[in-house]
């Protein structure tokens, strides 16, 4: 089950299952890396639903099954946004903890294994992490926060471009924000 049934309307019971599994967590000392959305669909929604919920709202949206606008469309990233908000301040149901004040959250991530096939440069991705991850810091300034790449080629390996190449680093006019990537 999918924890957003529309844009953000959420199916309580699944929320309370997380809220479980960061409860159990915190009692194990476990910390746990939130994903605030998938790349992929899989049955659970991903960038590809934000961008059916705008279409089926009867917004123009140029993107089929890749959901490529939900990188630069304003409604769809307007909805990512005020998913971010409800994420992070949302109060734990068995801690009476909010998730953005939980240090049981070490971090929070972007998207998981973000791309945006429609533009191989990854300038499109980019502005969207930049401008995502000062939403998140607006809200939740302390936790970590990661992009969720996977690791890609750049261009100066042109034949392996098939996976989209992300610049990951971004800094705040007060140079406070840096992201890093990981690259397996």
């Amino acid at each position: 089950m999918a924890l957003q049934k529309s844009p953000s309307v959420y199916d309580e019971n699944v929320f309370k299952a997380l809220d479980f599994v960061v409860s159990e967590a915190r009692n194990y000392k476990i910390r746990v890396i939130l994903p605030l959305v998938d790349n992929w669909s899989d049955g659970y929604g991903g960038k590809a639903q934000y961008v059916k919920w705008a279409r089926d709202a009867g917004i123009n949206v140029t993107s089929n099954n890749d959901g490529d606008d939900f990188f630069s469309h304003q409604t769809i990233k307007g909805y990512y946004k005020n998913h971010v908000k409800n994420m992070l301040t949302r109060v734990n149901t068995y801690t009476n903890v909010m998730y953005k004040d939980d240090p049981t959250i070490f971090a929070w991530e972007l998207i998981n294994e973000p791309q945006c096939r429609s533009d191989p440069i990854g300038n499109t991705t980019q502005a969207w992490i930049e401008e995502m991850a000062l939403h998140v810091k607006s809200i939740d300034p302390d936790h970590l926060l990661e992009v969720g790449t996977e690791g890609y080629y750049g261009p100066s390996t042109p034949t392996r471009l098939q996976v989209i190449p992300v610049r990951i680093f971004v800094r705040t006019q007060s140079n406070k924000l840096h992201l890093r990537s990981s690259f397996w």
